[in-house]
């Protein structure tokens, strides 16, 4: 048995770098190195550079913005023409945030806002400032400060914020906080009332928490291997995987965990082989 997911395991790696290999990306970098000579580290960075500048085709949905903050590799220091900066894709507006402010009022549809963006920043290389926030939101930088500071009233919570750098790495997104609670056996409106999202995304981060812990169960131990199958951050991942074995220590939350495995191999039975079907894990979830 060990041989058998060993070798299914390997034939996993095999086929994810077979993939990585057949994109536009990586046939430029090959020609960069074997057409010019150019060392493999300058020819990654050529293609970000051209990527950057003039092939980004992400698509702009409904609420979505682009912005240009300054690169999470800058530390202080510099003046602002000197420091690097991204372009970044940000979700300012969910139709659920609107449910957020009727429910909690206009500072919760914020702080909901405010933990969304930054996260999406950082993980496409970038960090929002409080000015930039305020001018994304529409708000003065006093008041996304004064949400900055109920935020950070909760220890465990991270904030991805420049200017808050030293604190990144400590405690945990509001994602995999948002799963803690359900594992903890809260239910949807304790979750909403705690965190201030809505069910939405609370079924959505949940779905996701599902997906990873499955693929875990099938023997893919690498998050950048989940990630890349399942469109998720290697960052997310790894939370999601560090949150899963820390519930395992606890009696409550294993069960909680084998009661989410057990929907999920009944919603395969009935459906197997499904594209999406790991969508319709939140049904299973109310």
């Amino acid at each position: 048995m060990e041989a058998i997911t060993r070798y299914r395991s390997e034939h996993r790696r095999a086929e994810y770098g077979r993939l990585r290999k057949k994109t536009q990306e990586h046939e430029f970098v090959d020609r960069l190195e074997r057409e010019f000579e150019f060392s493999p580290r300058v020819s990654r960075g050529v293609l970000d550079v051209v990527g950057e500048m003039f092939f980004d085709n992400r698509e702009i949905g409904a609420g979505q913005v682009e912005y240009t903050c300054v690169s999470a590799e800058e530390g202080s220091g510099k003046t602002m023409e000197d420091l690097k900066k991204v372009r970044v894709k940000l979700t300012r507006d969910l139709v659920s945030d609107e449910d957020v402010e009727a429910r909690l009022g206009a500072s919760a549809k914020r702080k909901v806002q405010l933990l969304r963006m930054t996260e999406e920043a950082y993980d496409q290389g970038g960090l929002l400032t409080q000015e930039d926030l305020g001018r994304i939101i529409g708000v003065s930088a006093r008041t996304i400060r004064r949400d900055v500071e109920e935020l950070m009233a909760n220890k465990q919570l991270k904030l991805f914020l420049r200017g808050l750098q030293k604190d990144i790495g400590k405690g945990i997104t509001h994602k995999t906080w948002v799963v803690s609670l359900y594992l903890q056996w809260k239910t949807y409106s304790e979750i909403e009332r705690i965190t201030g999202h809505s069910a939405g995304p609370i079924k959505t981060y949940l779905n996701d928490f599902c997906r990873v812990m499955m693929a875990r169960e099938r023997g893919i131990r690498s998050a950048r291997e989940i990630g890349y199958y399942l469109g998720r951050t290697e960052r997310l991942v790894n939370e999601y995987l560090a949150l899963l074995k820390e519930a395992e220590k606890i009696r409550e939350q294993r069960t909680r965990l084998e009661s989410l495995k057990y929907q999920m191999r009944h919603l395969e039975r009935k459906s197997p082989g499904k594209k999406g079907l790991s969508t319709m894990v939140w049904k299973a979830l109310t």
